[in-house]
């Protein structure tokens, strides 16, 4: 969509053309946003993971069992 538009008039109706490059441009962000969005839960989620088998070590070790 090289030519500029003017989406405030009324009386202006889309190509199919300039649709599509409407909502190419308004929405190129939102991969990007997923993927740094999953990185960030599977990171969250490698640290509580880590948290909760330390705890279970801890624990086994009070009650003095080994981890096997």
């Amino acid at each position: 969509m090289s030519e500029r538009v003017n989406l405030s008039d009324p009386d202006f109706e889309p190509t199919d053309e300039q649709l599509v490059g409407l909502s190419t441009r308004a929405f190129a962000h939102v991969k990007a946003s997923r993927d740094a969005a999953r990185v960030r839960t599977r990171d969250a989620i490698a640290v509580a993971r880590a948290a909760a088998l330390a705890r279970l070590v801890a624990a086994r070790a009070r009650l003095g069992q080994s981890g096997t």
